[in-house]
């Protein structure tokens, strides 16, 4: 059973702008992040009202058919988006810390219709901010209508979908000093930011991460360091060097990097400050003519008083901590050790630094770095990292695209 961080009030996050500015995209990414560092968040839209109510035809996508002359779409997205504005208050009223609510927010009105319903019916402390996308880049609203809006409604033109929205922009209102709400606008996908009224920790951390994204599809490779000394030995944790096995693999995988990136050198390439990952980064970047940035973040997890021996030492020596260890690997730590949680929190930063790079990034870290990397992407539930397979002398390859992540694994022989 997961346990999540509980927050010192509940928080709603509103997405405000008119479609195909992003702002699926930006509550998908944010709800991953959040449950990823360990609170429990839940998107709240029309699209997720209609999937619940049985009555409606599920082969017309409310959330999309937009077409301002359909009265009769009107008043059904009208009560999808107060339909998920009240499974948004259950939530929040029962286990969950924050919700993201992506209704009918384009107007003034349609903002404090919806500010009148939290605060008549949450019956707690709460926050409300608001997270307004606008784009006037062509290239980017199309973008976004050929990656989101066709693909699930192909009978559609992309001229239909662009003056139907041009009809809904001539209501549509910004959000505003005098509206007194806390807010921040992402103008063309962070290339120009707007903030009001910032208030409290979790919600600087939100603003931190946004200000991190955009809409650039690139690569991300994960590369667990190579065959060490320790691992002939059966030892766990340590600073050992490469074997001889370990070496020649690393040639083996910065051969395979020649091949697929084809020359290119614009690579945002991390590793950790260990022996092992960095001989395996080193060897792999002077294959490519480029040098890894070190840094403690991706260090393999301190195995605290058992760093250093084997897994038989530590049966004999600590088989209380093995039982503990098999009840609840999440959370578990060795003494003066850390646990998966701890990791998530040193790796972060990293998160941070790879959803920033436009270019394709290249990680070569540890095994348990790597499971909380991965799990990010993934969308695993946290409960979920310990158990993630990441072999060795394997180039794990995942395309970050909008709602999920494409992924191919490639075994190094």
């Amino acid at each position: 059973m997961q346990q999540y961080k509980k927050t010192q009030y509940k928080l709603i996050l509103v997405l405000v702008g008119l479609p195909a500015r992003g702002k699926t995209h930006i509550s998908y990414k944010l709800n991953r992040y959040l449950n990823w560092i360990g609170y429990k968040s839940e998107i709240f839209s029309i699209k997720g009202a209609q999937q619940k109510d049985a009555q409606l035809d599920q082969n017309i996508d409310y959330e999309l058919e937009i077409d301002p002359t359909n009265q009769q779409f009107i008043e059904v997205r009208q009560q999808l988006s107060f339909q998920a504005a009240q499974q948004l208050v259950t939530f929040l009223q029962n286990e969950g810390d924050i919700a993201l609510y992506n209704g009918l927010t384009s107007t003034k009105s349609d903002r404090q219709k919806l500010k009148s319903l939290f605060k008549e019916k949450l019956n707690l402390e709460f926050q409300v901010f608001w997270i307004e996308s606008i784009c006037d880049d062509p290239q980017v609203i199309l973008n976004n209508i050929n990656e989101s809006k066709l693909s699930r409604f192909k009978e559609k033109t992309i001229d239909q979908f662009t003056n139907q929205i041009k009809v809904l922009a001539q209501d549509y209102q910004t959000l505003e000093n005098t509206e007194n709400i806390s807010y921040i606008k992402l103008i063309n996908i962070g290339k120009q930011v707007k903030v009001h009224m910032l208030e409290g920790y979790l919600c600087s951390k939100i603003v931190s991460f946004l200000l991190n994204l955009h809409a650039n599809n690139r690569q991300i490779y994960l590369v667990r360091s190579c065959e060490s000394e320790y691992h002939l030995l059966d030892k766990i944790g340590g600073d050992p060097e490469l074997s001889a096995m370990g070496k020649q693999h690393s040639q083996q995988i910065g051969n395979y990097f020649i091949e697929e990136l084809k020359g290119n050198k614009n690579i945002t390439f991390f590793t950790s400050q260990m022996k092992r990952g960095i001989q395996t980064a080193e060897i792999v970047g002077d294959k490519l003519g480029i040098k890894a940035l070190k840094t403690k973040n991706l260090d393999e997890i301190d195995y605290g008083i058992c760093d250093g021996l084997t897994l038989k030492e530590i049966a004999a020596k600590y088989p209380k901590q093995i039982k503990e260890r098999k009840a609840n690997p999440l959370e578990f730590k060795y003494p003066r050790g850390e646990s998966f949680l701890d990791v998530i929190h040193r790796v972060e930063p990293i998160i941070y630094e790879i959803e920033r790079s436009r270019d394709p990034v290249l990680v070569v870290a540890h095994v348990a770095v790597l499971k909380c990397l991965y799990a990010y992407y993934h969308c695993n539930q946290i409960s979920e990292i310990p158990n993630i397979d990441i072999p060795i002398n394997c180039v794990i390859k995942l395309v970050p695209i909008p709602y999920h992540c494409l992924e191919s694994r490639v075994i190094i022989k």
